[in-house]
């Protein structure tokens, strides 16, 4: 009878553990990143351009088959080289904006978990951090001798609450990895007067262990 008891507390555990492994949580290890080369015509035969680079990673928890929440760090940097012309000078400007954002987003996947194609959403809230820098030179447009260094006074740090929202999809091509796009929206300094909102696109990889 013991023996008979003890053989049904066995399979009854067995059942359990193996029900608890079939919906246990897996993490999500990500990288991504992007680049961008805007042409913005020229002035006086010289090109003007934004440049825009991006990198960024998470680390993700499923805990519910088709929910994640999931933590990232993005970092970009977007750098805008113009000239101008007056009617006396010619302006050569150079400016670099740097981007860095802390987030925790809740990702939704429509897929199930074992499909390779699984398209999601993704929103949530972070903080992010600005910085930016002015360079330029001023020339004499009639004389053309030489140009002079232009003086601009530093900016301090922009530092605010964040929030994006987006979507993509991951293309697995193993049972632990997978390719993944993404499209995303970002606003930021939503505790200043001035929302301002940026859009990114990016590609990367991701790893389930």
């Amino acid at each position: 009878m013991r023996k008979l008891l003890l053989g049904k507390l066995s399979m009854a555990s067995l059942i359990l553990l193996s029900s608890y492994a079939a919906h246990a949580g897996y993490f999500e290890l990500s990288a991504n990143g992007s680049y961008y080369k805007y042409n913005n015509g020229k002035t006086r035969g010289e090109q003007n351009n934004t440049t825009v680079q991006r990198l960024g990673g998470g680390l993700a928890y499923n805990f519910f088959g088709n929910a994640s929440l999931e933590f990232k760090y993005t970092s970009s940097k977007n750098l805008d080289k113009y000239t101008q012309e007056t009617d006396d000078s010619i302006y050569r400007i150079k400016r670099t904006t740097q981007f860095k954002n802390f987030g925790a987003n809740l990702v939704l996947e429509f897929a199930d978990k074992k499909a390779p194609f699984r398209p999601f959403i993704t929103g949530g809230l972070g903080y992010m951090i600005r910085k930016s820098l002015t360079e330029g030179t001023i020339e004499d447009a009639a004389l053309l001798a030489g140009q002079t260094d232009l003086s601009f006074n530093p900016e301090a740090d922009t530092k605010s609450i964040s929030a994006d929202g987006g979507i993509g999809f991951k293309l697995f091509v193993a049972d632990r990895l997978a390719f993944e796009g993404s499209f995303n929206v970002f606003a930021t300094d939503l505790d200043k007067e001035e929302v301002y909102l940026h859009y990114s696109a990016a590609g990367g990889l991701r790893f389930l262990f």
